[in-house]
């Protein structure tokens, strides 16, 4: 098991600590991280993260595509913070996160921020069409009858 956050209880013990993490996408792993600071006996903990809430699906690769796996989908601030089990809890916006980069906002897809999709989604063609075609090569390949090609023409 490969360990992220491995702890010093004398260093976290009756601290107020500030977790500054990249991003937030299903809040299980944030919340581990809170729940351990919690047991090493740290007295606060504050969250800040260095992106905006991921509110939408990502069509182009990155793995969520489903939103409503995305905590900040389906919860507000309040309810993000007590499912956390955070005193405070803080994101960067997009204008911020953009800013930080120094390029214009329009060099960059923000879709899973934003919602604004820089081209058409087709729900067919999502990131596991490979996959799926995978899949049904398979299925027609175990047929006992293959299709063939101009089945129809003598």
């Amino acid at each position: 098991m490969r360990v992220k956050l491995n702890l010093i209880k004398e260093m976290v013990a009756d601290k107020r600590v500030v977790v500054v993490d990249d991003s937030i996408v299903r809040g299980t792993t944030a919340r581990a991280r809170v729940v351990n600071l919690r047991e090493a006996g740290a007295k606060e903990v504050h969250m800040r993260v260095s992106c905006p809430p991921h509110r939408f699906a990502c069509h182009y690769g990155i793995d969520f595509p489903d939103p409503e796996k995305l905590i900040a989908n389906r919860m507000s601030m309040e309810e993000i913070c007590k499912y956390l089990g955070v005193d405070s809890l803080g994101y960067l916006d997009v204008e911020g996160m953009v800013r930080a980069t120094g390029q214009p906002m329009n060099k960059f897809c923000l879709a899973c921020f934003t919602g604004d999709y820089p081209l058409p989604v087709d729900p067919a063609l999502d990131k596991f069409i490979m996959e799926k075609r995978e899949n049904r090569s398979k299925a027609l390949a175990d047929q006992e009858r293959h299709p063939t090609l101009f089945a129809d023409l003598k």
